[in-house]
């Protein structure tokens, strides 16, 4: 996944040029298992990133495992080190995060999580979407009890909130239903409306509590992934084209979410799009010249 995500930076960096003038590094990431940075180690759940090779390139813990589900930087990580971010958001859980660290950023992602509160079940314990805003409420509380409200609102005003949620309710989808866990799905569009219906809430919620710069990542073609290639029995090299193309019809409500939400709230708050699946793609089509 490493060329991936440095392409993941190009899309951003221009983003950021465009939409966040005088772009400060007080970052605050929601999300699922592709930025991560450790929460997943301080609860109970089977979705662990704490053992190699997870981390053998994290130059910071001198390749041991951080919780990252990945051989190094998460998405989130590496963006933030290429805008001039000296250090990483820590893990919202960690009990040695310094409480200075929440005005430099916080991760409040989890590993096997979605934007529904079912998504991940079988994984037992990860945070949802809802928990993560209900962690960053916390995190705003003690910001307001040092700097006083209106400071805190300044802060947010000029911080940085980025979701990268989906992949993990689209995964749920199409896995095979479990015998005594039941059976019955709604039909695949009302699915889609409903994680929609979900995200809007939430993103609400935060713009209600005072986030005004919002990087909203798309889902990426899921439909190439080993797993979702098994159990949809796809042979030889090719892709799922019915799960990318759920995809598809998912971000695209997404950036139509997107559009909306920059129409209701006006010049003073930025939604930006992350096309992730154009990105993931690009690579998969011409992975030779990635190496």
């Amino acid at each position: 996944m490493t060329f991936s995500k440095y392409s993941y930076i190009t899309m951003f960096v221009v983003f950021s040029i465009n939409f966040f003038p005088g772009l400060c590094f007080t970052t605050f990431v929601f999300g699922d298992s592709l930025v991560d940075a450790g929460n997943n180690d301080y609860i109970f759940t089977l979705s662990k990133a704490d053992s190699p090779p997870y981390g053998i390139d994290f130059k910071p813990s001198g390749g041991q495992p951080t919780g990252r589900f990945t051989n190094g930087r998460t998405i989130s990580d590496i963006i933030g080190e290429y805008l001039g971010a000296e250090s990483f958001p820590p893990p919202f859980l960690a009990p040695n995060t310094e409480s200075d660290t929440i005005f430099t950023g916080i991760n409040y992602a989890s590993g096997a999580a979605g934007i529904l509160d079912e998504t991940g079940f079988l994984f037992l314990g990860r945070i949802p979407l809802r928990e993560q805003v209900k962690h960053f409420k916390e995190s705003r509380d003690y910001i307001v009890k040092v700097k006083g409200e209106n400071e805190t609102m300044k802060l947010l005003k000029e911080a940085i909130f980025s979701l990268t949620f989906g992949s993990n309710d689209i995964i749920n989808y199409f896995q095979p239903s479990i015998p005594f866990f039941g059976s019955n799905k709604v039909a695949l569009s009302d699915y889609l409306d409903h994680m929609i219906s979900n995200l809007t809430i939430h993103l609400k919620e935060l713009h209600e509590l005072g986030a005004r710069k919002f990087v909203v990542v798309g889902v990426g073609p899921l439909g190439c992934i080993p797993f979702v290639r098994a159990v949809q029995f796809v042979r030889g090299e090719k892709c799922s084209e019915e799960v990318n193309e759920v995809i598809e019809a998912y971000n695209v409500r997404l950036s139509g979410l997107v559009g909306e939400l920059n129409q209701e709230f006006g010049p003073k708050t930025m939604f930006v799009y992350a096309n992730s699946y154009a990105v993931f793609m690009k690579i998969i089509v011409n992975y030779r010249q990635y190496g």
